[in-house]
């Protein structure tokens, strides 16, 4: 059912999707327009169409969705999934939406009783966690487990990129640009991750332990 208005937002075009959408919305259950927005932010959003995405993301929200629900990912949470975006602006959007910054989710909300016993009773895993969990546990990783990133062999490190000929031109192999651009992008993520994990914290954002503690 939701085929044609994913179709509509992969093409990015807006008229055809308000006219999918005036079509189908009364047809489509909380839960349907909940894994809707999943979909959309996990595999089509960016930050260069943010334009494009509000108007999407106020045609499906117009009728009060609950946006504080578990999903079935690696980010526990549909704000959890917003900040593996590391997009501040989506990220307020969602809260003015009526996301709640300390909505306590479940890692586990979708797997089995005997699953559930083994990892959080007998491996100790923790089970429930916030947004904010999540963002810090992403810039751990981000820190860790995903940097694998050599130092560039440069013979002249000292001249500044600012001091050379925006004329001059060098020509290097598709695969060290494609290194170069994965470098670039993940710094981007880094950074963004470190600033939206103090950006919860200023809106009063908690783990899940500051929660619970008494």
């Amino acid at each position: 059912m939701t085929n044609k208005i994913i179709k509509s937002v992969e093409t990015k075009d807006i008229i055809d999707f308000e006219k999918v959408w005036t079509d189908l919305r009364n047809s489509l259950t909380e839960m349907d327009k909940q894994n809707l927005l999943t979909e959309i932010i996990d595999y089509h959003y960016s930050d260069k169409d943010f334009g494009f995405y509000v108007k999407v993301f106020d045609k499906i929200t117009d009728s009060k969705v609950s946006l504080d629900f578990n999903i079935d990912h690696w980010a526990p949470t549909f704000l959890s999934l917003v900040v593996m975006k590391t997009s501040r602006q989506l990220f307020d959007y969602f809260l003015r939406k009526g996301a709640s910054v300390n909505f306590v989710g479940d890692s586990y909300a979708f797997e089995t009783a005997e699953t559930i016993k083994q990892e959080t009773e007998e491996l100790g895993i923790e089970r429930y966690s916030t947004c904010l969990d999540f963002a810090e546990l992403k810039l751990a990783d981000d820190l860790t487990v995903h940097y694998n990133y050599s130092v560039p062999d440069i013979i002249d490190s000292k001249t500044s990129w600012q001091d050379i000929d925006d004329k001059e031109e060098i020509t290097i192999k598709k695969q060290d640009y494609f290194y170069l651009v994965e470098q670039s992008q993940y710094l981007h993520d880094l950074i963004h991750t470190d600033r939206l994990v103090d950006h919860i914290k200023s809106l009063g954002g908690k783990t899940y332990k500051q929660l619970t503690e008494k």
